[in-house]
């Protein structure tokens, strides 16, 4: 008669299995975890930039405009910043400090400032979120403000004037701060954003201080600027600097 025996695992060889699954799960997570954390981290950086850069190119592409008349001069209290008062007032800019920048045009040659899009004001604002917000609003309706980036930190304009000639002394250094008088004499703005992530990032070292970059009167990079230091809530920032030139003023 034939015995047939039937031969099972050990303990040993048991506990050796389990070890090794152990080993190779935790090598396959850790791989995994490295990975998640490098696409949210490309992830986060694409959607900041995006959000800034459209947000510049959206500001950039109206700002160019500041000033335009189509046709005969215009000179009209509905191209200021409170239309239906103040001295006339022909288009271009009527508001401009660190955090604010308004700006009127008659794009439509009727002889005013009053329709739609031709009287706008740029500053942050917070939304019904709490989230603070890059807004337009658009000073020829009741509309409430409309955000075109939102997360974003901060904000600052800086103003330059004519450049003088080279060797010669400045005379109007750029300044977030110009006076009434100046503001025909305004020819750029160089305009910088801080923006954030919507999420915070998992296990990462945070940059914590910024700099908003102070231009020279031509426009190239100058020395200061404005440190900006943050909260450590290991959210990704990202700053964004480019200068507007206002082709229709100073013609």
């Amino acid at each position: 008669m034939n015995i047939c025996c039937r031969q099972g695992f050990t303990l040993v060889e048991l506990l050796v299995a389990i070890v090794l699954a152990t080993i190779v799960s935790a090598v396959i997570y850790s791989a995994y975890e490295v990975q998640t954390n490098i696409y949210q981290e490309q992830s986060d950086v694409v959607q900041v930039q995006q959000n800034i850069r459209s947000s510049l190119a959206f500001l950039q592409r109206e700002a160019r405009m500041a000033g335009y008349r189509k046709g005969a001069d215009v000179s009209d209290t509905s191209c200021s910043a409170a239309p239906a008062a103040g001295p006339a007032q022909a288009p271009g800019i009527h508001t401009a400090t660190a955090t604010t920048l308004g700006f009127s045009m008659d794009l439509n040659g009727d002889g005013d400032c009053a329709d739609a899009g031709e009287n706008v004001l740029y500053q942050l604002f917070s939304n019904s979120d709490n989230i603070q917000c890059l807004g337009r609003n658009d000073l020829t309706d009741a509309q409430a403000q409309q955000a075109i980036a939102d997360n974003i930190d901060n904000l600052e304009f800086v103003y330059l004037f004519e450049p003088p000639r080279i060797g010669s002394p400045v005379d109007k250094p750029p300044t977030s701060t110009p006076s009434a008088e100046q503001l025909e004499d305004i020819r750029t703005v160089q305009v910088s954003l801080l923006a954030r992530a919507a999420l915070p990032a998992k296990k990462r070292a945070q940059v914590r201080s910024f700099t908003l970059p102070k231009p020279d009167a031509w426009g190239q990079p100058g020395s200061g600027g404005t440190e900006m230091n943050v909260d450590d809530d290991k959210v990704r920032r990202r700053v964004l600097t480019t200068l507007i030139n206002f082709r229709n003023l100073g013609l």
